[in-house]
């Protein structure tokens, strides 16, 4: 008989051993790095409490058959601090799946002390039923450009299926759009200049290094940010130390601070994964967040610099980003000449508890996850 029931303490062990067992969705993946991923999730969680379940199993005779994990994050609705949950890796056995697969998730659902729900998918399966538990879905970055910079010219291969995203072209518009990126590729190889470091010219202001630790005036400089929404994630110093320095693997996530020269203030940071294909050993550095105060393009000159030349000796071969305001924008696009339209999705649905239209709620979604992502099978 299968049966749903909360994660307990007595679990942790026995999931753990389970998670590397449920074929590919979880290749490469060891009981030592789920343990860690678990103390990530809710030990060292800031938002994490007694009350909130740590996730939900589905067990046949005793045998662990299906989990959906709960991390809870803290989010500022008007003002006030609620926490959100984030559903992570959500799986159940094949030969179960279906009504089963919907009982967890509905667990997940029906929990009290969550007022937002958060999920990020592309399966479009998934996707139908998150429409049916009237789901938003959230298109991000604001302006929803991507701009690259090559770091290492050899490798051509990974840094053209990178960017030109080769796949089936169905009409003109996709081979257009395939000629259009190919050009900026070439342009780049031939035409792409270093950015100014700012840093080493005579009356510069600013000075950037790799940060280890974040403390208050990294939540202050979103304060006018966060004003302008209804809901957004809490940038207070515990949540963003968690969200930027919890990682199973070391120096995956980096932050990248600028200084004012004058009195050391803060003026603005960039948070970068670093991720690696194994095989290769080839690599790239993808934005995962960004805050500059007021939008100063020097500040984010300053910030691409030392983040080029820190990708370079972390040997990566591309550096993604992008922004969220038409300042930095136009720098980026008047300074690197490679860039593509994207859209990443975050699915957000607000409690029924909460009484409110969402509709009528400035909800400010963002492209940091809790710590591993937020992942869905």
């Amino acid at each position: 008989m299968v049966t749903v029931r909360e994660v307990e303490d007595n679990d942790i062990i026995p999931l753990a051993e389970s998670l590397p067992k449920w074929g590919n969705h979880f290749s490469g993946t060891t009981k030592e790095i789920w343990l860690q991923r678990f103390e990530i999730w809710w030990n060292l969680n800031p938002a994490f409490s007694s009350d909130i379940p740590r996730g939900w199993i589905l067990e046949n005779e005793r045998r662990i058959v299906g989990f959906i994990g709960n991390v809870p994050v803290k989010f500022l609705i008007r003002g006030e601090e609620r926490i959100a949950v984030a559903a992570v890796d959500w799986f159940v056995e094949s030969s179960i799946r279906g009504i089963f697969s919907i009982k967890l998730f509905n667990e997940y659902m029906n929990q009290k002390s969550a007022y937002l729900f958060l999920f990020n998918t592309l399966d479009e399966k998934i996707i139908g039923i998150l429409n049916k538990y009237k789901f938003k879905k959230y298109c991000l970055p604001l302006i929803q450009t991507e701009y690259f910079y090559i770091l290492k010219r050899e490798k051509v291969t990974f840094i053209s299926i990178m960017f030109l995203n080769i796949g089936k072209i169905h009409d003109l518009y996709e081979l257009l759009r395939f000629f259009t990126r190919l050009r900026m590729l070439i342009c780049s190889y031939i035409y792409q200049k270093p950015v100014i470091q700012f840093d080493d010219l005579p009356g510069n202001k600013y000075r950037s290094s790799v940060c280890t630790y974040c403390d208050d005036s990294f939540s202050r400089i979103w304060k006018s940010y966060q004003d302008t929404c209804d809901i957004t994630m809490s940038r207070d110093i515990k949540t963003l130390n968690w969200l930027y320095f919890s990682s199973v693997t070391p120096n995956k996530r980096v932050v990248i601070q600028c200084r004012r020269l004058r009195d050391d203030s803060l003026a603005g940071y960039m948070v970068f994964d670093l991720t690696w294909n194994k095989k290769s050993k080839v690599g790239k550095m993808q934005l995962k967040d960004i805050c500059i105060e007021n939008n100063d393009t020097l500040v984010l000159s300053s910030l691409l610099s030392y983040a080029i030349e820190f990708g370079k000796q972390n040997n990566a071969t591309l550096m993604v980003v992008w922004s969220d305001s038409k300042d930095e924008d136009a720098y980026l696009r008047s300074t690197l000449r490679m860039r593509k339209d994207v859209q990443y999705h975050r699915f957000i649905k607000v409690s029924d508890d909460l009484m409110v239209d969402s509709e009528s709620l400035n909800i400010c979604a963002s492209l940091i996850a809790p710590p591993h992502g937020i992942i869905h099978i």
